[in-house]
């Protein structure tokens, strides 16, 4: 089964919708400066609301272990994606201090070069993006024998997510802006997007 995360989630709303479609898993972005951004704070609110289904993500970008440490010592993230430049030393130490947390390690992909370079990640799990935030799609055909289970990301919506579910079969497919309308998450393009996915692995989808 294709696992699915809407990430960026913000508002109230946004929590209501994805309660309503059920997503595998949800993201929190943690870092400054980006427009999505939430505060522990926030995400604490956020947080309380969320059914107990979905997974909580924590994305942070070049954050430190003691500011990531916060977050899952409060238990109000249940994954971590780390988006930025970390080194593989800060993977490590994070498996070792809460081994129960998943690791989730993003890369920009520009070549098969960095496709390779991220199946050799000590990450729990891999994500393959266009970039931090971009909204643009990359080469798929770059990633075509990763041989490694990933979360496919970076501009993905209604009209494409088909296309990469039938010809590259990701582990899992990461959705943001494809599920926004106007810089805000549509509850009607969240239903959508997960309708697809449900039904392309031939689930009895009808919500």
């Amino acid at each position: 089964m294709t696992r699915i995360k809407i990430c960026g989630l913000r508002r109230p709303e946004d929590i209501e919708a994805v309660n309503r479609y059920q997503p595998d898993y949800c993201g929190f972005i943690l870092s400054r400066p980006f427009r999505r951004y939430v505060s522990i704070e926030e995400l604490r609110r956020l947080r309380e609301m969320l059914s107990a289904k979905i997974i909580p993500v924590g994305v942070f970008v070049d954050e430190d272990l003691p500011y990531i440490a916060r977050f899952l010592d409060e238990q109000l993230i249940s994954a971590v994606q780390l988006h930025g430049s970390e080194p593989e030393e800060l993977i490590r130490k994070l498996q070792v201090c809460y081994p129960k947390i998943p690791v989730i390690k993003a890369f920009t992909i520009r070549s098969e070069t960095d496709a390779q370079q991220a199946v050799q990640s000590c990450a729990d799990m891999i994500l393959l993006d266009s970039g931090k935030g971009s909204g643009m799609v990359f080469d798929w055909k770059m990633i075509r024998d990763t041989g490694r289970p990933y979360f496919l990301a970076g501009g993905l919506n209604e009209e494409n997510i088909s296309d990469a579910l039938a010809g590259y079969h990701p582990y899992a497919v990461d959705v943001s802006s494809g599920a926004e309308t106007d810089g805000w998450k549509d509850p009607g393009k969240i239903a959508r997007l997960i309708r697809t996915v449900r039904r392309f692995d031939g689930e009895n989808y009808d919500k």
